[in-house]
């Protein structure tokens, strides 16, 4: 069953195009459909990522090397070659949200139906937030949306308690982002103020550089 937190980050979302951006805008440079798992992903490691019984550091890892795992290092090279369209989509997910925010992908999945293809979710901010991951939120807080989009792929233990953790960062295609500079400059405007990005980490919390203690 998935937790609470994968419950509640998938509350209404959806990966439709029905965003009030024009479809063959999003479509017509986008050459590849990519699949949003609604949080099926996720759910065998929802403990590595979001689990409180360790901390973040004890869950999350970031120093493994790709290339020692067949299905993260083919990934990886797929992330790169479809990188064009995988940045348009990116740019589509945050004009969606209205939030800025990270693609994720688990290198051990794959969507139902025999397809050999990946699956990338969508995670804002303040989800990302409840992973208590210091990379993962200081990415997702100070990219500019318009010219990137970040990606993460996981790999999880196989007991679902930790993961390995890669990041990517893609551009965005220069005529799609001209093509959607209206709509980028409106959900731009209603972000929150920079200062209201606050990292969360499992003793500190972080406030434009200054580390504070969490409140009890």
């Amino acid at each position: 069953m998935p937790s609470k937190t994968l419950a509640h980050a998938y509350n209404g979302t959806t990966t439709s195009l029905n965003t009030g951006l024009p479809r063959n805008k999003i479509n017509e440079y986008t050459n590849v459909q990519f699949h949003d798992s609604q949080g099926a992903a996720m759910i065998p490691a929802q403990q590595a990522l979001f689990g409180r019984a360790r901390k973040a550091k004890d869950r999350i890892h970031w120093m493994f090397p790709p290339n020692k795992d067949e299905r993260v290092k083919s990934l990886l090279t797929w992330i790169e070659t479809v990188s064009r369209d995988l940045g348009t989509y990116g740019l589509h997910r945050f004009l969606q949200s209205r939030e800025r925010g990270a693609l994720i992908a688990n290198a051990d999945y794959q969507i139902p139906g025999g397809k050999n293809e990946p699956a990338f979710d969508w995670l804002t901010f303040g989800q990302l937030q409840e992973t208590r991951d210091k990379i993962m939120q200081e990415s997702a807080a100070f990219y500019d949306p318009a010219v990137q989009a970040i990606v993460f792929v996981f790999l999880p233990s196989k007991t679902g308690n930790s993961v390995a953790m890669w990041r990517r960062k893609i551009n965005v295609p220069n005529n799609m982002r001209l093509m959607l500079q209206g709509e980028i400059s409106l959900a731009m405007a209603a972000l929150r103020r920079d200062e209201d990005y606050i990292v969360h980490v499992d003793e500190y919390v972080l406030l434009l550089g200054v580390i504070a203690p969490r409140a009890l």
